[in-house]
């Protein structure tokens, strides 16, 4: 499956070539969870990022389908 992902914060700079205007299209196989989306973006748990997907916050045992748009924020740490 195919989604559109668009990163923000300091996620987006990590991904070589990455362009914010017009994200970035990932392909998972069918069945793929938001965890699985997250792996493959280099993106680990202790990073605490969120993953909205046409407008919802998931949980990461979500599955994704084809076509969506997800959104992954990175939360803000600190005291």
């Amino acid at each position: 499956m195919k989604l559109r992902i668009k990163l923000y914060g300091t996620l987006g700079p990590r991904v070589p070539g990455y362009r914010h205007s017009e994200g970035i299209q990932v392909e998972l196989p069918d069945g793929a969870t938001v965890n699985d989306l997250l792996t493959r973006l280099k993106i680990s748990e202790s990073e605490g990022a969120v993953v909205s997907i046409e407008g919802r916050l998931r949980k990461t045992d979500d599955k994704l389908s084809d076509g969506a748009q997800a959104q992954v924020f990175q939360t803000i740490h600190g005291g």
